[in-house]
């Protein structure tokens, strides 16, 4: 099922089967290309979701842990996809029958996307309906968690070995803590994760070209996402943007990256 993003519109389905279902992302603008999949808590209207998710955005320290709470009892996120032009992507995400919204992220995040009026976001609305016979899913060759680790913090631990043109699925066990998975091509072969940590830290560059984004939106805790971006063999850069409901702080920050090598 395709959806394309970009500033001069959005263009998402509008039905579906339950079960698996498996969207390919396209976006036309460099202000575009975070896609992801919403489902609104019984009693939530779809502008207190996107006032929301505005705040996330626009808020910092205690105000953002509360913005972040407010957010994941408004709605449960299902993830979807990172893109950026001149390639397509895909993810697919188990659906029950029910209402969906399927947006546009960057819409909430001021001048970083196309900044539109409040209420005038893509926001697309999604209806699942019973299943009927699928065919079944190419198996993931690997799985990217995204957890709290004993004395160390929020880590990304991988099961399995990433490939070329296979699924990758992305599971996010954090307690109470919505959370992404970014993944960055690393051009420099001497790139290491104390660099990554570097940039995290403000004391360092990117050491990637932060344009360059493929992976997944969001997941509320406990949920999981299969996605099929365009991965080249070499290595890349697992990290989230996402803040802790602990100190506001990115969560890559306290060590949530990766360095993982698709071959």
């Amino acid at each position: 099922m395709d959806i394309v993003t970009g500033e001069d519109g959005f263009s998402a389905p509008a039905a579906a089967r339950s079960g698996a279902v498996a969207f390919r992302l396209r976006t036309t603008s460099h202000r575009t290309g975070a896609v992801g999949l919403a489902r609104l808590r019984r009693g939530v209207s779809e502008a207190e979701f996107r006032t929301r998710l505005r705040s996330v955005f626009a808020t910092e320290g205690r105000e953002n842990i509360e913005a972040a709470k407010a957010l994941m009892a408004a709605a449960e996120l299902y993830g979807g996809g990172f893109t950026h032009v001149g390639t397509d992507t895909g993810f697919t995400i188990g659906l029950e029958p029910g209402r969906y919204l399927i947006l546009e992220f960057l819409d909430f995040e001021g001048d970083r996307g196309r900044d539109p009026a409040p209420g005038q976001e893509y926001v697309r609305t999604l209806t699942v309906r019973p299943p009927r016979d699928q065919a079944p899913a190419a198996a993931p060759a690997a799985t990217v968690t995204a957890r709290e680790a004993p004395g160390l913090g929020p880590r990304f631990d991988l099961c399995g070995q990433l490939r070329p043109g296979r699924p990758l699925r992305y599971v996010n066990r954090m307690r109470g803590q919505v959370n992404e998975l970014v993944l960055y091509p690393i051009a420099d072969d001497t790139v290491t994760e104390d660099d990554i940590q570097a940039f995290f830290d403000h004391t360092a560059p990117p050491p990637f070209d932060i344009t360059r984004w493929l992976g997944t939106p969001p997941l509320s805790p406990g949920r999981a996402v299969t996605l099929a971006p365009p991965l080249s063999p070499g290595r890349y850069a697992a990290v989230t943007w996402v803040t802790s409901i602990h100190d506001a702080e990115p969560l890559a920050a306290h060590g949530q990256h990766r360095i993982l090598t698709v071959s």
